[in-house]
């Protein structure tokens, strides 16, 4: 791949004109230079565009503005890799500011690994500040393994991002399911760690914010709204990942699995003949029915105030 830049910064938003400005000047910041920003407008009815507008006539590095009718996240991802013309790639949510050494930092790591070590790895993971608090260390200098064979190492707390290569994510772009708008980020991740490792690094490149009116902020109105991406997602994690999972994990995702296919409306018969631990299933069974009834009251109450 001939990369003309060495980072995209993709910045997805929607409805995020008050906040947007701050998030794209924090690029300016970052004293690693050799980057793109593609910002993609997942369908904003606010003054989106004009904002874009206006910091088009004083930034100093190349965006390109990509608008999307809305469609989620997910997509507007799948589109800024579609587009990117670079050999890594970092989301930079629309609340939250790129730290000045961020990139720097990650392209350093990045490059002293041989080119034959590179084709092993897909990314590059990174810690982010929470709230000024930094999310947990790895073991220093850093930890290598698959996404899913670190949760043997180590444990994780608090927020992580992550450099991609370009190459290998346009080889596993999201699955889309048309009536949703949300798909759990880990799916991809847990995928490419099949055939790829990361570096887990202690590098500290971005300052997350988590407004109200974020994803962070309704993450039970997401789920709900979104059954078919959380089934599938902990369908594979029991199904090709079982082997990472302590026990304690593995019945979380069996719950959970079990409730976003209700929610789904994929009947017992599916699920049973889905899972290889049949006893587990019929254990968190139950439960299940029971947060999944109150999902479906809370879908429901979230179509009302959409009507």
């Amino acid at each position: 791949m001939n990369a003309k830049y060495f980072f995209t910064i993709f910045i997805p938003t929607y409805n995020r004109g008050y906040c947007l400005k701050d998030v794209v000047l924090s690029c300016e910041n970052s004293t690693f230079k050799d980057f793109e920003v593609v910002l993609v407008d997942d369908g904003s009815s606010d003054n989106t565009a004009q904002v874009v507008k206006e910091l088009l006539e004083s930034i100093s590095f190349p965006l390109r503005y990509i608008y999307q009718k809305n469609q989620g996240k997910h997509v507007a991802f799948n589109l800024a890799v579609e587009q990117a013309q670079s050999t890594l790639f970092v989301t930079l949510d629309s609340d939250d500011s790129l730290m000045p050494l961020g990139l720097e930092k990650i392209h350093s790591l990045w490059c002293s690994m041989s080119e034959d070590e590179q084709q092993a790895f897909v990314s590059i993971e990174f810690r982010c500040l929470e709230n000024g608090i930094a999310s947990s260390a790895y073991p220093e200098p850093y930890l290598d393994s698959t996404y899913v064979g670190r949760r043997r190492v180590c444990s994780s707390k608090g927020e992580k991002r992550s450099a991609y290569r370009v190459d290998v994510l346009k080889e596993y772009p999201y699955p889309v399911v048309s009536s949703e708008r949300y798909c759990r980020p880990g799916l991809i991740d847990i995928r490419m760690s099949n055939h790829y490792k990361t570096r887990f690094s202690n590098i500290i490149a971005i300052d997350a914010g988590h407004f109200p009116d974020g994803i962070g902020a309704n993450r039970r109105k997401v789920i709900v709204s979104a059954p078919h991406a959380y089934r599938q997602y902990f369908l594979e994690e029991i199904t090709e990942h079982e082997a990472f999972s302590s026990k304690k994990d593995l019945r979380s995702f069996y719950l959970r699995y079990c409730r976003s296919s209700l929610n789904a409306g994929v009947g017992l018969k599916q699920l049973f003949s889905e899972v290889p631990k049949k006893l587990l299933l019929l254990l968190v069974l139950p439960e299940a029915f029971v947060t999944s009834i109150a999902d479906r009251r809370l879908k429901r109450k979230l179509i009302r105030a959409r009507s």
